[in-house]
């Protein structure tokens, strides 16, 4: 799981879409087993074995945490307690800033949002990813669904607009088919090149 992280630390976020047409990926606990394997990835990363889970909704972006001792059900059990909305990304991005900066962490912010389908704020989320691009925040936009994926997948299309702190993951429509080795090499490898010197 290396791949030019080895001996480096990160804090881990997670950004998860509560959208209408997630729905089903929530019922069938496969943001579940997502979440769980970031939590394995954050482990090899982060000191505290904690990954703090912002659900991106409609309304106000809810923040909670999983960790190594609660993680069972957890991510079934919270999302409940969020409203349903539709693309709102932008807002969750914010909150998830605000929590890195506030937590006073010397280590870079690797924030894994995931995304299914397009967002009805991209202006929002391109001005915040150019401007968090100094902060020591990467994001890493993991598609799985059956929603349109376009404005991630084409983030860095353009060479006079790419943004070096950003990449695109696409997961599939059922992210636990993929296997393990692949799915963290599609985690990791350009947050990895990123972290290099």
């Amino acid at each position: 799981m290396s791949r030019g992280i080895a001996n480096r630390r990160a804090a881990v976020y997670l950004i998860l879409d509560h959208d209408y047409q997630m729905e089903e990926m929530y019922e069938s606990l496969a943001v579940q087993a997502f979440a769980e394997r970031v939590l394995a990835l954050s482990a090899n990363l982060d000191d505290d074995g904690t990954v703090p889970v912002v659900f991106s909704s409609g309304q106000e972006p809810f923040l909670e945490e999983i960790r190594l001792d609660n993680y069972r059900g957890r991510i079934a059990q919270l999302h409940t307690q969020v409203d349903w909305g539709w693309g709102n990304v932008a807002d969750a991005m914010r909150r998830t800033v605000d929590h890195y900066q506030e937590s006073g962490a010397s280590d870079p912010a690797f924030v894994i949002v995931q995304v299914g389908d397009e967002p009805w704020d991209k202006s929002d989320v391109r001005s915040l990813l150019q401007n968090t691009a100094t902060l020591g925040v990467f994001w890493l936009f993991v598609g799985f669904g059956r929603g349109k994926l376009a404005f991630y997948k084409n983030l860095n299309a353009s060479s006079s607009a790419s943004f070096s702190n950003v990449a695109f993951y696409d997961a599939s429509k059922n992210p636990g088919s993929v296997p393990g080795d692949r799915f963290y090499t599609g985690l990791i490898e350009a947050f990895g090149k990123w972290m290099k010197p």
